[in-house]
């Protein structure tokens, strides 16, 4: 459901001028997902952000579908055709790669070239971000693993240079990741208590109200204004389709659940063998165990990625559906990969005193292995789509995949 939600809201602007996504869901099969709304329209409860991200490589195939035509290809242009989403799935493919490349360079100012490209690359490839970058990337993860990586090099160089510019740029990275997943509009909160804590501590070190107060508006104001021009587009496709700027959660209309903010599942989150994060994706568990490491490099970039976390682990863990359902993994956490990436720099450089160089290699390569053997096991259904599995078949199964399905294996590779 999640890719014809995100991308219905590109095809219907571009090919119908509209913002009512009622034949681009029964196109899909959907027609029977959720219903109208009170201003007519259908009630599409996805971000628009990754359609915005996807309107240049739209445009550019739909200029090509159009060439083609001329050219006696019989490529319809409706949006729906093959060059479509091909155009948006590179997209998203290059959204991702931009993200690791990002964090590599930001990995680079705290670390070695040699440290931050292990930590770097095993982030990404022993992650769901490599999944939802090839196999489902008509997703929104690889989007906002770009817009994250965006956010937190943007805080990073804030470091730099406080000034209105900057908290503009914070802002608005800010305001991307909202848009492109409105959950992620919690992060926001982050820079604006920084700024308050900071306004506090200047004052203690002697500085005078009038002078905390206007570079505390000026700071405030300039993050403010970014985060909401950023997140307009979608307060306005809100008050086109649901007839309010602000319409809560959208999900609970459609049948996307409810949250229960007393009930958290965060053990089941991190630990269960259905989609659970540590489990799913082991590697992730040392980057986490690596941010002390990076909070002793730099406290405000490692405090920061923590807040992200705890803030992240809480919504999830408080939404019905916190597995995330039909996914590889708990894919919810899939933009804070470039927070995942510095922690594990940050741990592999303090490792580097007592382990020898090839063995963190080697570590990496096993995570990556361990990744890209699960990929293959859920492509061929060896474990279930949604829903838990036993942990001695999650182990053990990784064990006997190439000699259960060693056929299926090679085709399935030169399939995709």
């Amino acid at each position: 459901m999640d890719p014809a939600g995100y991308y219905s809201w590109l095809r219907s602007a571009l090919i119908d001028g509209n913002l009512d996504t009622s034949n681009e869901y029964e196109h899909y099969g959907k027609a029977n997902v959720g219903s109208s709304t009170s201003t007519g329209h259908r009630d599409n409860p996805y971000a628009i952000g990754s359609a915005l991200l996807w309107a240049p490589f739209f445009l550019v195939a739909h200029a090509w579908v159009l060439i083609g035509q001329r050219m006696g290809i019989s490529w319809p242009a409706d949006g729906y055709a093959a060059p479509y989403t091909f155009a948006v799935s590179c997209g998203s493919a290059l959204y991702a790669w931009t993200a690791v490349v990002l964090t590599y360079r930001l990995a680079r100012q705290l670390f070695n070239a040699r440290t931050a490209l292990l930590a770097v690359l095993s982030a990404w490839l022993a992650s769901p971000l490599v999944f939802y970058q090839y196999a489902h990337p008509m997703m929104a993860h690889a989007n906002d693993a770009f817009a994250y990586a965006l956010l937190l090099l943007a805080w990073f160089y804030l470091q730099k240079r406080q000034d209105a510019p900057h908290y503009a740029l914070v802002g608005a990275a800010a305001g991307l990741c909202a848009l492109v997943r409105n959950q992620n509009a919690i992060f926001v909160v982050i820079p604006l208590v920084e700024i308050g804590w900071r306004s506090v501590q200047i004052h203690r070190a002697g500085r005078d109200w009038h002078t905390v107060v206007g570079s505390t508006l000026i700071a405030v104001g300039s993050l403010s204004a970014a985060w909401w021009l950023t997140f307009a587009p979608q307060l306005v496709t809100w008050k086109v389709v649901f007839g309010v700027w602000l319409p809560g959660n959208p999900y609970a209309s459609s049948g996307g659940g409810e949250f229960d903010w007393l009930h958290p599942h965060i053990v089941g989150v991190l630990l269960s063998t259905d989609r659970g994060l540590f489990v799913w994706t082991p590697v992730l568990a040392l980057a986490v165990a690596g941010w002390p490491c990076l909070w002793k490099r730099n406290r405000r970039l490692a405090a920061f990625i923590v807040a992200s976390f705890v803030l992240q682990l809480y919504i999830i863990s408080a939404w019905s559906s916190w597995s995330g359902a039909a996914a590889f993994g708990q894919r919810f956490f899939t933009n804070l990969t470039p927070g995942f990436g510095l922690g594990l720099a940050a741990l592999a450089m303090r490792a580097q005193q007592n382990v020898r160089w090839r063995w963190l290699v080697a570590g990496g390569v096993l995570f990556v292995v361990w990744n890209g053997l699960l990929m293959l096991r859920y492509a061929l259904n060896d474990v279930p789509r949604a829903g838990p599995v036993s942990l001695d078949h999650l182990v053990c199964g990784q064990l006997e995949v190439v000699l259960r399905y060693g056929h299926r294996v090679s085709d399935l590779l030169l399939g995709r």
